[in-house]
């Protein structure tokens, strides 16, 4: 799934919030930037002090950021986020794209070559920055986010409204944030966790409607704590894998997104309890 990151020029990310983002998503990372007409990329860090040490010197510029989590593709440079569609215009991905990727290339490779390349060749760099091209694209990668940087520095973030914005930089989803270190002991069967959200600790019987209704929001990514399956297809999803919320509904369950072992076919799954779910944006404690 991934989180891409958007700092405009002067904003400054604190160390801990990039090595939370790494840790939550640690295979692989990398940033861009625009220099002296020139883009800047740099990428396949596999160790958080050495994309920092080579993230510091460039930090008060303008910087597109990727911290990745595999789902298509192997775990190497290659994969690694920021991808070039041209020598001057480059972009990032947070989540999955239908139809794209493989075991040896992720999706975000595969979309790049397949339709952003074709569209900048054909029409220009100008056409990603274009009413008509941005809904298509964004209609096209679903709840997928991207974020597109020229050499001159413009940038163009897709599916902007499915993040979020906090301190003036745009994240891609809430694995950015620390989670309080207040541990609750429940037991929810043979996953025990438990949760610290605003200072009220929440007990099994009164939590179902304020996590519905305040802790999981639309976008947000999850891992799964509880196996979920879903009964009119067979469909699993293990514990330990990633999902993005893509509704909550009224009565408490939400909507999932995730991949299946055929990358043409992520699937929904409807109506799932969020008591199976880890939200990253606040703490969770397993025994």
């Amino acid at each position: 799934m991934c989180i891409a990151i958007y700092k405009p020029q002067d904003k400054t990310i604190s160390k801990k919030t990039l090595e939370l983002c790494y840790n939550n998503n640690p295979d692989g990372a990398g940033f861009m930037f625009a220099e002296n007409k020139e883009l800047k990329i740099h990428k396949g860090f596999f160790e958080f002090d050495k994309f920092y040490q080579a993230y510091k010197e460039h930090e008060a510029k303008k910087c597109v950021i990727h911290f990745r989590i595999k789902t298509h593709g192997k775990v190497d440079e290659i994969n690694c986020h920021p991808f070039r569609i041209n020598n001057s215009m480059g972009f990032v991905h947070n989540g999955t794209i239908t139809g794209f990727g493989n075991d040896t290339f992720s999706d975000t490779i595969q979309f790049n070559e397949s339709i952003l390349q074709k569209l900048v060749g054909k029409w220009g760099n100008l056409a990603l920055f274009q009413d008509p091209i941005v809904d298509l694209i964004e209609n096209r990668i679903g709840w997928s986010k991207l974020i597109m940087l020229d050499r001159h520095g413009n940038h163009k973030i897709f599916n902007e409204q499915k993040g979020e914005w906090s301190g003036g930089i745009w994240y891609s989803n809430s694995t950015y944030k620390p989670a309080p270190k207040y541990p609750i002991q429940t037991s929810w069967g043979k996953y025990d966790w438990g949760r610290h959200y605003k200072n009220k600790q929440l007990t099994h019987s009164d939590s179902s409607d304020l996590i519905a209704q305040s802790v999981f929001k639309e976008g947000d990514l999850c891992q799964v704590i509880k196996p979920i399956k879903d009964h009119s297809t067979g469909s699993t999803i293990d514990v330990g894998e990633y999902v993005e919320i893509v509704k909550c509904n009224k009565d408490g369950s939400v909507d999932i997104i995730t991949d299946t072992d055929d990358p043409k076919q992520p699937f929904v799954f409807y109506n799932v309890s969020t008591t199976r779910l880890m939200n990253h944006e606040f703490a969770e404690y397993w025994d």
